[in-house]
This record gives structure tokens, C-alpha cells and sequence, in this order.
């Protein structure tokens, strides 16, 4: 009897250890799946965003020499890009570019502003890049309030010059002064502050210019 018992036992802790490792193996193999599914989703994701970002660096080469020898090919090559890559940023850059050089500054204002509005920005450079360019549209309208501006918006490029020169040109003398010393203490803490000797000769003369009219 005892005999029978200790079988029955045994056959049970069998069965139930058998469930046990079966389950085990079936959680392990759909684990196994999934992470291998989610692996290889995430590998073609970033296949795709590596392919799209060689097409658009391979568009904006392109750009780059058309902007040079003819703009308006420029501007409608930018605009049929930007009809095929609807959020990036670069192509409506590249066409407010393009008309900025045919002196089409009105015109590059509104491309311009409608790429702020729609939020196409990627990257922190491309906000700065975009109010860069707004302020030197404004700029060569001879809107200088509004220049200045957008100058105030950029964040990580240098515009130290360009507030001193809007500044200077409505006759604001200290906000002027301020703007190109600045400028000029900035060039003369770099080490190779020797290469840009005309860039501070030329600061030093718009600051003592702009004193002397002063007085």
C-alpha cells in the first residue's frame, strides 16, 4: 500500500515538475519572439531613419551648388522637396534661401514664418538658424526693430555684431556700444585671436565712431 502511494507521489511530482519546465520553455520561447520581433522592428526603424537622413544630406548638397550658380532652379527644387519630405525643416530653409538670394525678401519672410508656425524644426540649430534668417531678412528691408528681435531669438549662434550694426544704424549708442564690445571681448579671449586682427580693428573703429559722435 505503501508501495502504491509512494508511486502515486512520485508520478504526480513528475507531472507537475513536466508542466512546470514545459511552461517555463513555452514563456521562454514567446520572450524569445517578441524580443526578437522588437529587435528587428527596431532595426528597420533605424535603417529607415539612417536612409532618410543620407537622402536629405544628399538633396541639401545639391542645394547648396544650385544656390550658387542659380537660384531660382534652387527655389523650385527646394519647393518639390519639400512637397515630397512635408516636415523637414531644410527644404523650406533652402527655398527662403533661394529667393533671398533673387532679393525676393518678402517673399523669404513668409516661407520663413510659415516654417516657425508648422514647428518643422528637428534640431535646436534649425530654430536658431530659421530666426537667424528672418532677422536678416528683416534686416535688408531696413525693419530693424524687428531684426533685432529675431537677433535676440538666436540662442547658440553668434549675433553679437549683427545687434550692435541694427542698434547702431536707429541710433541707439549704448545698446550699440554694448553689442560690439561684447563682440570684441569675445574675439580677444581666442586663442588665435591674431587671425581675426581686421574683425577687432574694425570693432575698435565702429565703438570710437560711435563715442565721438557722442559727444
Amino acid at each position: 500500500m505503501k508501495l502504491k502511494v509512494i508511486r502515486i507521489f512520485a508520478i504526480g511530482f513528475l507531472v507537475v515538475t513536466s508542466i512546470s519546465i514545459l511552461t517555463t520553455f513555452i514563456i521562454w520561447i514567446v520572450s524569445f519572439s517578441y524580443a526578437s520581433k522588437y529587435n528587428s522592428v527596431d532595426s528597420i526603424e533605424k535603417d529607415e531613419k539612417f536612409l532618410y537622413e543620407e537622402k536629405v544630406k544628399i538633396y541639401s548638397l545639391k542645394l547648396d551648388s544650385l544656390l550658387e550658380v542659380n537660384p531660382l532652379q534652387a527655389e523650385l527644387f527646394a519647393d518639390k522637396l519639400h512637397g515630397k519630405f512635408k516636415k523637414e525643416f531644410a527644404f523650406l530653409n533652402y527655398k527662403a534661401l533661394s529667393l533671398y538670394k533673387q532679393k525676393k525678401y518678402q517673399e523669404a519672410l513668409v516661407v520663413l514664418k510659415e516654417s516657425r508656425e508648422s514647428s518643422y524644426f528637428r534640431y535646436l540649430e534649425d530654430q536658431d538658424l530659421n530666426a537667424n534668417n528672418i532677422a536678416a531678412c528683416f534686416e535688408v528691408l531696413k525693419e530693424y526693430d524687428s531684426a533685432i528681435v529675431y537677433y535676440k531669438k538666436v540662442k547658440r549662434n553668434d549675433v553679437l555684431f549683427e545687434l550692435g550694426r541694427c542698434y547702431s544704424i536707429i541710433k541707439e549708442k549704448d545698446s550699440a556700444l554694448f553689442y560690439y564690445g561684447k563682440k570684441l571681448e569675445q574675439i580677444e579671449k581666442f586663442d588665435n585671436k591674431i587671425n581675426y586682427i581686421n574683425e577687432m580693428d574694425f570693432l575698435k573703429y565702429k565703438i570710437d565712431s560711435i563715442k565721438k559722435a557722442s559727444h
